[in-house]
Parts: C-alpha cells; sequence; structure tokens
C-alpha cells in the first residue's frame, strides 16, 4: 500500500486527510464533512489567523449557515482532538477567528499497520469489511462512548416494593443491577437515620445505569395508583455526582416543575412537553423538550419533531438548543415495556450558542443532544420505550438518554400523546425488525 500523511497534534491524536479520519492508539473516529474542511483549512493556514466569514465558506460550501454551526464544529473538534484545556490544538483568537497550534507531519504506511493489526488473523477481506464497519460505527461520535444498536436492547428489570414505593431498577448488566439495588439501600437508610422513618411514601420511582450517568424518575400517586398531576420529576445523574442527588432524596428536599419562558415563533402547541433535571458539573441545570407528533396515513406511524431548550443562568429564559424531525414507528414486537418506539431521524440541527457559564465537557445535556445529532447524521434508527402511561403522561425510556416524562395537552384531548400508543398496531405494509 501507498505510503500516506498524518498530522499529530499535541494531544497525541493524528489527523488522516486522505480518509477524514482522528486516531489514537484506542479508536479511529471519523468526522463529518464540515468537520474535515474546517480541519484541513486550519492546517492548511498554520501560523495565519482565520476568520469566522472564512470558515463559514469553507466548511459549507453549498449553503449559507450561522456562526452558531460554526462554534458547533469547532466545539465538537476540540472534543475529539482530545482538548484538555480550551485551546490545546484549536486556538481562539477574540474578534479575528481561530488558528491551529502546533504539530507534527508524519508518513505512515498502511501495510506496516496492517501486520500489526489483530484483523490478519482473519483475513484480507474480512478486515476491509471490518474496518469499514468501525469507521461507519466511529462517524460523528464525539462524546458518545457506545453505540445503540439496531435492534431494541434487553435491560434487566427487577421490581420491589419498599413501604408504600414501587421501585422499577433497569439496567444493562448484573453489575450495574448490583449498584443500584445498594444506593436504594443507602437511600432508605439515610432517611431512616435523620427522620426516624422512611419519610418518601407512595411514589413510583424509576432507577437506571449506565457507564456514563444515572436516570431516575417518579412521580407521587393517589388512591388509585395514577401519578399525581405535577409530581413527575425525572433527573440525569453523572456518575460522580451521585451523592448530590442522595442528599436530595435522604434530606426529602422539595423539587418543582419549571416554568420555563420559552422564546419561539413557533407558535402551535406541543404534543408533549418533556422537563429534564441535570446534575453534573456542567452548569446546565435543566431541559425542557416541545415534541410535536402528527399521525400519518398509515397506522401506527407519526411524523415526530422535538425543539429543546437549556436555561440560560443569566436570565432564567429558556433558549434554544436543537431542533430535529423524525419518523416513529410502533415496533410490532413483543417487548419488555408496554410498547418499543423505532425512531428513524431525518434531520438535525443545532442552535446552541457556546457559553463561558458552562463547562461543555462536564453537560449530560450537551451528550445527549449530540446522540441525537450521531444519529441523524449517520441515519441510525434508536428506540424508545413506554414505561408507564395513564391518560395525558408517558414514562419513556430512551437508550441512550435515559427516563424521561411526557406531560401532554390536557386542554385539547384530540393531541393526547398517550392516546396515540393506546392498542396500536403497526401498519401491515411498515417492515419491522424482527
Amino acid at each position: 500500500m501507498p505510503n500516506t500523511e498524518q498530522i499529530r497534534f499535541q494531544t497525541d491524536v493524528c489527523y488522516i486527510e486522505s480518509q477524514g479520519i482522528l486516531k489514537t492508539p484506542e479508536s479511529t473516529l471519523k468526522l463529518n464533512l464540515s468537520e474535515q474542511y474546517i480541519l484541513s483549512y486550519l492546517i492548511d493556514n498554520y501560523g495565519n489567523p482565520v476568520t469566522k466569514d472564512e470558515l463559514l465558506k469553507v466548511g459549507w460550501p453549498d449553503r449559507i449557515v450561522t456562526e452558531a454551526s460554526l462554534f458547533q464544529v469547532i466545539r465538537a473538534l476540540r472534543v475529539k482532538l482530545n482538548e484538555k484545556e480550551k485551546g490545546d490544538v484549536i486556538e481562539t483568537l477574540p474578534r479575528v477567528g481561530y488558528q491551529i497550534r502546533e504539530f507534527t507531519r508524519e508518513t505512515i504506511n498502511f501495510q506496516e499497520e496492517a501486520n500489526l493489526s489483530p484483523f490478519k488473523k482473519i483475513g484480507k477481506k474480512t478486515a476491509i469489511v471490518s474496518a469499514i464497519g468501525l469507521a461507519a460505527v466511529g462517524a460523528g461520535i464525539g462524546w458518545m462512548k457506545y453505540v445503540p444498536s439496531h435492534t431494541p436492547t434487553n435491560y434487566i428489570i427487577e421490581k420491589d416494593r419498599i413501604g408504600s414505593n414501587d421501585i422499577t431498577i433497569v439496567t444493562a448488566n448484573a453489575d450495574d443491577l448490583a449498584d443500584l439495588r445498594s444506593k436504594v439501600k443507602e437511600l432508605i437508610k439515610g432517611q431512616t437515620k435523620k427522620y426516624g422513618k422512611l419519610v418518601t411514601q407512595n411514589e413510583r420511582v424509576y432507577l437506571l445505569k449506565t457507564d456514563e450517568f444515572y436516570s431516575a424518575a417518579w412521580c407521587a400517586v393517589d388512591a388509585n395508583d395514577q401519578c399525581i398531576k405535577n409530581t413527575d420529576f425525572s433527573y440525569k445523574i453523572a456518575t460522580d455526582e451521585w451523592d448530590k442527588f442522595a442528599n436530595i432524596v435522604i434530606n426529602n428536599q422539595k423539587v418543582y416543575h419549571e416554568t420555563p419562558v420559552i422564546q419561539t415563533e413557533y407558535a402551535r402547541e406541543p404534543t408533549a412537553v418533556v422537563y429534564t433535571s441535570y446534575i453534573d458539573k456542567s452548569g446546565i441545570r435543566s431541559k425542557v423538550m416541545h415534541y410535536f407528533m402528527t399521525p400519518t396515513d398509515n397506522k401506527g406511524v407519526f411524523d415526530y419533531s422535538l425543539m429543546s431548550f437549556i436555561k440560560d443562568p443569566d436570565s432564567g429564559n429558556f433558549r434554544a438548543l436543537a431542533i430535529s424531525a423524525s419518523k416513529a414507528y410502533v415496533e410490532n414486537r413483543e417487548s419488555q415495556f408496554l410498547q418499543t418506539i423505532k425512531i428513524e431521524p431525518e434531520m438535525f440541527h443545532w442552535a446552541y450558542q457556546p457559553s463561558p457559564d458552562y463547562d461543555e465537557k462536564e453537560s449530560l445535556a450537551l451528550k445527549h443532544t449530540c446522540h441525537f445529532e450521531c444519529q441523524s447524521s449517520d441515519k441510525r434508527s434508536y428506540y424508545n420505550y413506554v414505561v408507564y402511561k395513564q391518560p395525558n403522561l408517558l414514562l419513556m425510556l430512551n437508550e441512550f438518554t435515559g427516563f424521561f416524562w411526557n406531560s401532554t395537552s390536557q386542554g385539547d384531548p384530540s393531541i393526547s400523546y398517550s392516546d396515540y400508543f393506546s392498542g396500536l398496531v403497526p401498519d401491515e405494509n411498515k417492515k419491522t425488525d424482527k
């Protein structure tokens, strides 16, 4: 094979421009086209400041985009280049633009790399196919540590009743199940020690653990075992921040729904609203999502779009984070939950504006939104699961963002989101995975 050039940055990440990939000793990551164009242009102009206007033309040669799109690409590149401090590889020049920092050019021989590769044991043809598959999986992942499969995840589900509370634990493996069991015991022990009894009563609680975060959702229930209005909450907790969440539970702290002030020209009432709180080191504390769902002519198939917003720490207003559109299909298969919904992404657009108030690398809200961007750019489907439902309220589980409540319109029963999933059977003409 011919030799090719790679650029080695100070973070020990290498860029192979001819293939549009970033490499480390542990992984290979495919950049999207805008990321490739912008990184290559910065390298070609090493030693010279590059303006934002230049990069907007280079990164999107066939269309006009706003600076928000450029900020998003720069932010994604910083993460993928493993910058420990902002500017380790891409330096921001205030009121000017950006400049690439020092790097070295190296010549590599793919034949030599192949001789060292474990793929040699399975044959050249298989190795090539596998490499293509890995590159496709890696494309645009950035913050992601895993990629959802194209079949629903098989979870371990454990249910228990503690006092008057119903607890459901959902995990992907036995170790995570044991960890959550232990944490539930610690919460009970902590409350009992503080108050002399378990003060959390009459609640339906759901807990999930992944490699990156914990997800908790709960509601208070009435005498009919129905969730009481405005008592549905969901939290996403960084794995190293569990103690902060435990303090909320043990101390029986009151939590409230946000009353979001959302600035948007989109006047249509959303089909459902999702409120999510975050406990991490990022500074982003809450997110609101507006879901818009419209039945198509095919039964069990919906146009499915959402707008997400994060809370501005200064004004208290919620500002736009992202917009996406998808198709949603009610799956005709047995499910561990009430229903399985397959989501096929069609469009994604970032509206996020970087802020010095946020530590973006620590943000679960941004990481989870990046998952949706990656799924959309690679046209990869993913799954939502209906875990619990009652009129005007659904609890959903997403494969890579955890639990979230859908509070639906109560003023217009015709758009009750929860009713959409009552007794639906997918259209016979729509093929679903078996």
